[in-house]
């Protein structure tokens, strides 16, 4: 199974770190409540009269000064900001400069920068390729950098530092359910099993990437299609802006025939997060179901753009071609099928129809196991 990347719900940049286990003063108060409902006038009079008082703490206003670009999405002046804050000379556990370095981290990834993201991130979590495990208060951090890796396809760095952490006790139920999608794509069940009851072990928290790898485990074991569906109806009502979610309560509605309400929530997928490569490639499977030939052509050379070694983008076009009786150009999509993985089923079924000139009967489960 491959991972490709994919937008993710919005992350915002924490200053969690320097004196963060304060109490915060009626000042911090105001300025936070300000952003919260946007008046970006009365946080700015929160900065210069704290700028003002000698009893406020410098550090913890010029994080703050920060987030108040951080909240108007002024990346380049937040960005300028923080950078002005970096020292050289710091200690590798001051937690100010980890908290200045998270923030520069979160800016680099919603810029979509995630080699940056990363770079940012390294020296706080991981040192010469062991884990680090980071202070209390930089739980946000772990999961922005788990993100970030899996997002630029970083799975073997992402996978080696969740698997230290957690054989060291250290790893947070959290950041093992966003990290058991990664599992779960690279083929591992018994990794993405236990990292999703990890993940939903904390209710309400559970992130979206743990959802996505439930669903993915309930079809894989042919679990209640009722069950399956309540869990992928969870994930969207939690996620809504998350194109996964979709995609997976899509392929539900296909592993239960229902090719009309699959791509309806596979084509809100790929209008959400159009870089998640196996919702364009259920969306093919759903075009397959009613007929859709033209469409699903599309649908598969989209999925062949974004990740050209996944054999079922590949089988999945051959389909198509087959029912164009396009047979020289299936053929070729076929063999480009076979030689990344000769048990693709949308591969199998493609040299069915195009070598035999028969249909054979389609586990659907089977199919979209293999899609992700």
């Amino acid at each position: 199974m491959n991972t490709t990347s994919t937008a993710y719900p919005p992350y915002a940049a924490s200053s969690q770190g320097a004196d963060s286990s304060a109490e915060v003063d009626d000042l911090g108060e105001a300025f936070a409540a300000a952003l919260r409902r946007s008046d970006w006038n009365e946080a700015q009079r929160c900065l210069q009269a704290a700028a003002e008082r000698e009893d406020e703490d410098a550090a913890a206003w010029a994080l703050r000064r920060a987030d108040w670009f951080l909240a108007q999405q002024r990346w380049d002046d937040a960005e300028s900001h923080l950078k002005g804050l970096l020292s050289a000379e710091a200690q590798s556990d001051d937690l100010f400069q980890m908290a200045v370095r998270h923030n520069l981290a979160s800016i680099a990834f919603m810029r979509r920068d995630d080699a940056g993201c990363v770079a940012w991130l390294s020296p706080l979590l991981e040192v010469d390729g062991v884990a680090r495990p980071s202070p209390s208060g930089f739980l946000a951090a772990q999961m922005l950098w788990v993100r970030a890796l899996h997002r630029s396809n970083a799975v073997d760095r992402l996978l080696r530092w969740v698997m230290q952490l957690d054989a060291s006790g250290e790893l947070d139920p959290v950041v093992a359910g966003i990290a058991s999608l990664a599992a779960w794509e690279r083929g591992d069940v018994v990794l993405a099993s236990r990292w999703v009851a990890m993940g939903r072990s904390r209710g309400e928290a559970a992130s979206a990437e743990c959802l996505v790898a439930a669903v993915f485990l309930l079809i894989a074991d042919r679990a209640s299609r009722t069950e399956t569906m309540k869990l992928a109806e969870q994930a969207c009502a939690r996620w809504p802006a998350d194109g996964r979610a979709w995609a997976v309560r899509g392929l539900v509605k296909l592993w239960m025939g229902d090719g009309e309400g699959a791509k309806s929530d596979l084509e809100r997928a790929v209008a959400t997060a159009p870089d998640y490569a196996p919702a364009w490639r259920g969306l093919g499977w759903a075009q397959i179901l009613l007929g859709e030939t033209a469409a699903t052509e599309g649908s598969f050379l989209s999925a062949v753009k974004l990740d050209d070694r996944h054999s079922e983008s590949h089988g999945g076009l051959a389909v198509a071609l087959v029912m164009q009786q396009r047979e020289s150009e299936a053929r070729d999509c076929l063999l480009a099928c076979k030689r990344l993985d000769n048990k693709s089923r949308s591969g199998i079924y493609a040299e069915c129809l195009l070598v035999h000139h028969s249909e054979m009967a389609l586990d659907l489960a089977e199919v979209i196991e293999g899609l992700s």
